[in-house]
């Protein structure tokens, strides 16, 4: 009994669940089991997906890994422009050129092929190859291209009508001179330092005072207008480069305007290749009467731009004079009745003046009507057997003066190559019974730019991936990419 008098109940039958509770027992074993099978519902797709992914993901690294290799193999290609120009030239637009792949671990195969070549002239362009002024002259033996058909003419100014101030098919080309640097240059130039190489510097502006050139020190002439009043030497073992262009030299442009010990501040470095302007008694002289290992002298043809109206007119020329006579401050034509007659040079300004209004000075050099025994204004005097190179891309126009090209004996003939294949106008040849072993005088129209379509592909596994591309290459190393596409499968 309870102290309360009521009846005694135990702690267990306090305790135990009502019937209505034994019906709750278990359900949240069903709720459990109903969220597995919910989240199995959302777990089997899941990782289903997951798996695709990484599979798709797998198949994009390495499409993307594949893309990248045959890209990597155009980029090889294009390292060195002027090393893929020379290599591809040698294709053809149905037969391919193999070149070297980028080395990344996936097999890639690079072709290339010669879409188009363009030359440096075109047909509206392509002037006289040859023409002489002087009464009586001829061409000389080693011609190339067209020989202007009234060249030694009996009258002497008929030349001049054919004569135009730009390049024009069938014509004569008689320019304006440029515009130059008046700063007086040293005639000894300027050393690149050791790290550079071995190599001298020369810049453009004028020069009064004779360059004589014969060392084996090569010398780079760096890209512009040149103004000679004396004599310009190249003997010995002199090797020569005028002007950047396909013709390697010892340093370029860029290193020397930056390098070059002493250099001016004013480098008047501007265009492509250079323009030698012979005033005065300014003239070339191509020997190998200095002892050595014999002269070598390129000159990489002159390119300018459209907009450089001060040097447009040395476009495409190589060397040239200034013409007339100083009439006392101002220039006349030079005439000899019945022998010759050139007109005075004009300077670039707008409208063109006469030259010495510029500073400039006619050549001296030329036929006085008698004996005609004056330096030639350009002497190519060659005697002995060591090789001689003689280069000359771009036009030579030297109206009043004489070409001379002696070659010594047979034996000194073998191992020389002269050539001014831009274009020559002169007023008379001279040359000996013997000739260059290479002879070559007027107009080689080059190819100076080629279209090529450069293929980069892997060829094993898949996908394949292709590189496809457009490129248009100068002789000198400059480029462009007109297109370039990556496909794959």
């Amino acid at each position: 009994m309870c102290a309360d008098g009521g009846p005694e109940v135990s702690q267990r039958t306090r305790l135990r669940p009502t019937r209505a509770s034994d019906r709750d027992e278990g359900s949240a074993l069903i709720v459990a089991l109903a969220f597995i099978i919910i989240g199995a519902l959302f777990v089997t797709p899941m990782m289903r997906y997951a798996m695709a992914v990484t599979k798709s993901g797998t198949v994009q690294e390495q499409k993307i890994s594949r893309a990248e290799a045959v890209k990597a193999a155009f980029r090889t290609a294009m390292a060195d422009p002027s090393k893929l120009y020379d290599t591809c030239s040698a294709s053809g637009l149905h037969n391919s050129v193999s070149l070297a792949g980028p080395g990344l671990g996936v097999a890639v195969t690079t072709e290339c092929t010669t879409l188009k070549n363009t030359l440096q002239l075109n047909a509206t362009e392509l002037r006289s190859a040859m023409a002489t002024t002087y009464v009586g002259s001829t061409a000389p033996v080693g011609t190339v291209g067209a020989v202007y058909p009234n060249s030694g003419n009996a009258n002497e100014n008929l030349w001049i009508a054919d004569a135009t101030t730009v390049s024009t098919a069938g014509k004569i080309l008689l320019p304006n001179l440029p515009s130059r640097a008046l700063a007086n240059r040293s005639n000894v130039g300027y050393a690149m330092p050791a790290w550079a190489g071995n190599c001298r510097a020369y810049f453009p502006g004028t020069y009064s005072d004779p360059i004589v050139l014969t060392s084996t020190q090569p010398v780079f002439f760096a890209s512009g207008i040149y103004y000679f009043e004396n004599t310009v030497t190249v003997s010995g073992s002199a090797k020569v480069v005028v002007g950047g262009g396909a013709a390697e030299g010892c340093t370029d442009d860029q290193q020397a305007a930056f390098n070059a010990l002493g250099a001016p501040k004013a480098h008047n470095i501007n265009g492509y290749g250079a323009t030698w302007i012979f005033g005065a008694a300014g003239r070339l002289v191509f020997t190998d009467t200095v002892a050595g290992t014999g002269p070598s002298l390129q000159f990489n043809s002159r390119l300018v731009g459209d907009t450089d109206v001060g040097s447009l007119s040395s476009r495409g020329v190589s060397i040239m004079s200034v013409n007339g006579v100083d009439g006392g401050g101002l220039a006349v034509d030079f005439s000899l009745p019945g022998k010759i007659l050139v007109p005075r040079s004009l300077n670039s300004a707008n409208p063109p003046v006469e030259a010495m209004v510029d500073g400039y000075e006619p050549s001296t050099l030329r036929p006085d009507g008698v004996t005609n025994v004056y330096p030639a204004i350009i002497d190519i005097n060659l005697t002995t057997t060591n090789p001689a190179v003689l280069w000359i891309s771009g036009a030579v126009v030297v109206p009043q003066g004489n070409i001379n090209i002696a070659i010594s004996n047979p034996a000194a003939a073998a191992g020389k190559n002269v050539q001014l294949v831009g274009g020559v106008l002169a007023a008379y040849f001279t040359q000996t019974v013997d000739k260059p072993a290479v002879a070559q005088f007027g107009i080689l129209n080059r190819v100076v730019q080629k279209t090529f379509k450069v293929v980069s592909r892997t060829t094993t596994g898949v996908p394949m991936i292709v590189s496809s591309a457009i490129v248009q290459i100068n002789d000198y190393g400059e480029y462009v990419v007109n297109t370039w596409e990556v496909a794959g499968a």
